[in-house]
């Protein structure tokens, strides 16, 4: 019986940490409410609407590094109750309010509150789950986050048959999310997962210097190295995602719907690949990031070329697939290689690294091409010498071992 209550409870936890990363990317869900708030505000520019949706993006990345700094206060759980807090009552205020100063400024309140529980949702798995099973959640934490999203998207259109006001009592169902945390994760401290996740890292210490390797714990170069890497791969995502509906016009592949109809595809595919992230991360364990990244860019760079909207199609769910492989690694890669009570901190700076990547997108795909044709095909080029760097940098670090080793013997 104590084993069943254990399994339940130990698939609360699972719950709570997969379906806050639901409200991590929460922010967009409601922006078909923009036409009917621009008739509603009619006072207001078109501008200063959307930017009840862009304004939550600016207070998110500035507050997911205040988060690695409230953890060192008040704990992990802490600092993620308060954040969700915070985004549940805030995110439901254009619910019932008229008055837009209010609405835009409930919308920043937002943006804090997901910025503080950001981090959390991917250095709270680190701090429960070890070795295959946590490689296996980062992989199901894009997967539920895009299936969430999904329909919370759908939700909110289906309650703008209302009005758009109504579309806002969406974000209820972050109220589950903040039940689960606040009577079913334990605190990491007082639990012992913090103490238990430290000795399991002393053990893969010690296991991989018997192989012949040596793990380098809380390595602000490894943290920055890998907040530049993310920085790099969301541009070249995020340039070949904002320049392929202008593709498919300018090269006469299709319309611009169906250039969205390719990314949404991209989109699914990416739900079947974080669900086969673990599988694939315990055969092939580091060179999973070369190897998603080198078919990723040459996937990107095929794009470009073709000019058949189905075979674009067929193209984006592999894109998905291998794309989805990446950024999973890159938080487990942090995981691995940080202390609990460091995690969070060097977490938010490669999340920095993210959002910064997405928010600069545009200003690079200019860099890249002067079309948006050859923009996707240097987005393409970039992402093969992501691969290239990352590729030596392991192998450069194989030989350092071995020379150490024999400097040893």
């Amino acid at each position: 019986m104590a084993t069943k209550t254990h399994s339940f409870r130990n698939a609360l936890i699972i719950i709570a940490l997969l379906s806050l990363n639901i409200v991590e990317q929460a922010a967009s869900v409601i922006n078909a409410t923009i036409p009917g708030m621009a008739k509603t505000f009619s006072n207001e520019s078109l501008v200063n609407i959307e930017l009840v949706t862009t304004v939550v993006s600016i207070f998110v990345t500035v507050f997911v590094l205040v988060s690695g700094i409230i953890v060192r206060k008040i704990g992990q759980k802490q600092t993620a109750v308060i954040g969700l807090a915070i985004a549940t009552v805030s995110s439901i205020i254009p619910a019932f309010s008229s008055n837009f100063t209010v609405i835009l400024v409930s919308r920043a309140v937002l943006g804090i509150g997901i910025g503080l529980a950001n981090p959390l949702a991917i250095s709270l798995i680190g701090v429960f789950f070890s070795g295959d099973q946590r490689a296996k959640l980062m992989g199901w934490r894009s997967a539920i986050a895009g299936v969430g999203t999904s329909l919370m998207t759908y939700f909110a259109g289906q309650l703008l048959n209302i009005n758009w006001h109504a579309a806002y009592w969406v974000y209820l169902l972050f109220v589950p999310t903040l039940f689960l945390f606040i009577f079913f994760v334990p605190d990491p401290l007082k639990s012992g997962a913090v103490q238990h996740q430290e000795e399991e890292q002393k053990k893969a210490e010690a296991q991989a210097e018997q192989q012949g390797n040596k793990l380098q714990q809380n390595s602000v170069p490894l943290i920055a190295a890998l907040a530049v890497l993310t920085f790099f791969v969301l541009i070249a995502i995020m340039v070949f995602a904002i320049k392929l509906p202008t593709h498919f016009v300018e090269s006469h592949i299709g319309t611009a719907t169906q250039a969205s109809t390719a990314w949404s595809i991209y989109n699914f595919a990416s739900v079947i690949g974080g669900i086969m992230f673990g599988y694939c991360y315990k055969y092939l364990k580091q060179y999973i990031l070369p190897l998603g990244l080198i078919l990723l860019g040459a996937l990107t760079i095929l794009v470009s070329m073709v000019r058949v909207a189905s075979l674009i199609y067929g193209i984006c769910i592999l894109m998905g697939i291998v794309g989805s492989m990446i950024i999973p690694y890159i938080f487990n890669r942090i995981s691995e290689t940080s202390s609990p009570n460091k995690a969070p901190l060097y977490t938010s700076i490669v999340l920095v690294g993210s959002n910064l990547g997405s928010f600069l997108s545009p200003y690079a795909g200019k860099i890249l091409g002067s079309t948006s044709g050859i923009s996707i095909l240097n987005a393409g080029f970039l992402l093969l010498v992501l691969a290239v760097i990352s590729f030596f940098a392991i192998v450069r670090k194989g030989h350092k071992i071995n020379r150490d080793l024999d400097t040893n013997q």
